[in-house]
């Protein structure tokens, strides 16, 4: 009777083990295809929010008889004119600041040297020192603007791709994604996984478009303030920085520390003077603080509360897989997969730990 049991006990803990195993295997098997999938999924990604931030405008145009594939290209176009507005309004300036990359590179190089020569004299070798820092400072320079061309001119050419591919695919989300959903749940056998698959995607559409609205109105009022205040600080092209402001913030943590990297530039070179230099970031770290500490939390509340170290290693992980645009993609599939988590009950216990305990922004 003891070694049934014995075995029974020893059959069981094998099988859970290869339960296991099987799990991390597919968890790995998941990552490789889409970090290699990413040319084919960030399009349907990108086009799947952006078509659940527009579906809201769609249905209003059907209260006013407007047919969905109609009112699908109606919103489309409005979206792609503001958007070529946006970028036509922004091209002038933004290439402004990049034909100052070698100079502010070139002060770099100055500041490099300013610093080794002292040290090299102390040592005894400033003048082979001193030449041998700028000569490297120097490669450096002309090596990071090189590169920075190529990478603008094999990016633009990606981005038109994909964004013709993004229309396409938002086009035809809008127009038929509901349809499809329909079809989807026709065919289950049983009334809960119909009302579970309903629930689902009833959860997702609601609180995606939610959150997506309602994080876009903070991120363009943040941009606005941005571009205020430092037109009241007399930086030029104060606007760009603005709009600058509204894209990175979809990024938290990591966008705005990337801004107050590139303020602290703009500020160095508008001011010639470190301590005035440091007024423009600091300017922006208080809109900033405000924003994620009150505005934020205020207007999505607790239900949209993560810990704010989750965040940032799901943001990290995207962005390894993704690039830039995996890092503005990583919120809102976060939040798809608690929602997911939450109807299917796939965390039990640990969707506590990833909740965090104060009320400033997590997401």
């Amino acid at each position: 009777m003891t070694s049934k049991v014995k075995t029974a006990w020893i059959s069981t803990v094998d099988r859970s083990d290869a339960r296991y195993a099987i799990n991390v295997l597919m968890f790995f098997a998941i990552v490789y295809t889409v970090y290699f999938a990413k040319s084919l999924l960030v399009p349907v990604f990108v086009a799947g929010f952006v078509a659940l931030f527009c579906s809201p405008l769609v249905k209003g145009l059907q209260l006013v008889k407007v047919p969905k594939p109609i009112g699908s290209v109606l919103v489309i176009g409005a979206l792609l004119t503001l958007v070529t507005y946006v970028i036509n309004l922004l091209v002038e300036p933004a290439s402004r600041w990049l034909q100052t990359v070698p100079y502010i590179l070139h002060r770099l190089k100055s500041e490099v040297n300013g610093v080794a020569e002292p040290l090299a004299a102390i040592r005894g070798g400033a003048t082979a020192e001193t030449d041998s820092a700028s000569g490297a400072m120097g490669g450096a320079v002309d090596a990071s603007v090189d590169s920075l061309i190529a990478l603008l001119a094999e990016t633009t050419v990606i981005f038109a791709i994909q964004l013709g591919a993004i229309v396409v695919i938002t086009y035809f989300f809008l127009s038929f994604g509901e349809d499809l959903v329909r079809n989807t749940v026709s065919f289950q056998k049983t009334m809960s996984k119909k009302k579970t698959i309903v629930s689902v995607f009833s959860a997702i559409q609601n609180d995606v478009s939610r959150y997506v609205l309602v994080i876009s109105l903070i991120n363009i009022l943040l941009g606005i303030c941005t571009a205020a205040v430092l037109y009241a600080l007399g930086v030029r092209d104060a606007l760009l920085w603005g709009a600058l402001a509204t894209m990175l913030n979809f990024a938290p943590y990591i966008g705005p520390m990337l801004l107050t990297v590139i303020l602290t530039g703009v500020g160095y070179i508008e001011f010639y003077n470190i301590q005035e230099a440091l007024i423009v970031p600091g300017a922006f770290l208080i809109l900033n603080f405000l924003e994620c500490q009150f505005i934020t939390p205020t207007c999505l509340g607790q239900r949209f509360n993560v810990n704010p170290l989750f965040v940032v290693l799901w943001m990290f992980f995207w962005g390894w897989l993704w690039g830039a645009v995996g890092m503005l993609l990583a919120i809102p599939l976060l939040m798809c997969c608690r929602i997911l988590a939450a109807q299917l009950n796939l965390l039990g216990g640990w969707e506590r730990v990833l909740k965090s305990r104060n009320s400033a922004r997590s997401l």
